[in-house]
């Protein structure tokens, strides 16, 4: 059962200005990571103390806990998209992503204490653990779209700022 983090934002907005950026095919690619980053990620995701591997059930998918570790943001896919090209066009880092395509969401692993810094209306849901296939693989529609060559998260900081960019305006202003 996933860990639902307190406080979930009470809408999401599902559409981004047409002049938000995209992703390149060069920054798609980049973040794909290389079979080597795809093994450090699962190693740090199943932890240290965990022997056996999580992802021996007939789904692929495994319940992951990032309990002080890391929080889930969950997000409409043009929105995380837009947020995402953002985000590297600042420099900023780009934490470990999870595709869900049967929701057309994308799910970013954040520096813990993103639920206090993202109770805003992008965000569709926050959570302490992640239902996901092998880093390198995909199953029931998931899969691993970032794979950072380290363990970095994303700051909820950089994320906020990054979908502020693209949130609509209130009373529809321009």
């Amino acid at each position: 059962m996933r860990a639902t983090v307190p406080g979930r934002a009470p809408g999401c907005f599902s559409r981004v200005p047409t002049t938000a950026p995209r992703l390149t095919e060069q920054q798609r690619a980049a973040l794909k990571g290389s079979p080597d980053d795809h093994n450090r990620l699962a190693a740090w995701l199943v932890g240290p103390e965990t022997t056996a591997t999580p992802w021996s059930t007939p789904t692929g998918l495994a319940e992951v806990d990032g309990t002080g570790r890391f929080e889930v943001v969950r997000l409409l896919e043009p929105v995380a998209v837009a947020a995402i090209a953002r985000l590297l066009l600042a420099g900023a880092p780009v934490g470990p992503v999870l595709a869900t395509t049967p929701r057309h969401c994308l799910e970013l692993l954040c520096e813990p204490g993103a639920a206090r810094g993202l109770a805003l209306y992008g965000v569709v849901h926050l959570a302490y653990s992640v239902r996901c296939p092998r880093p390198g693989r995909a199953a029931q529609g998931r899969y691993w779209l970032s794979v950072p060559p380290t363990h970095l998260l994303t700051r909820p900081a950089d994320l906020v700022e990054a979908m502020l960019a693209d949130a609509p305006v209130p009373g529809g202003a321009a």
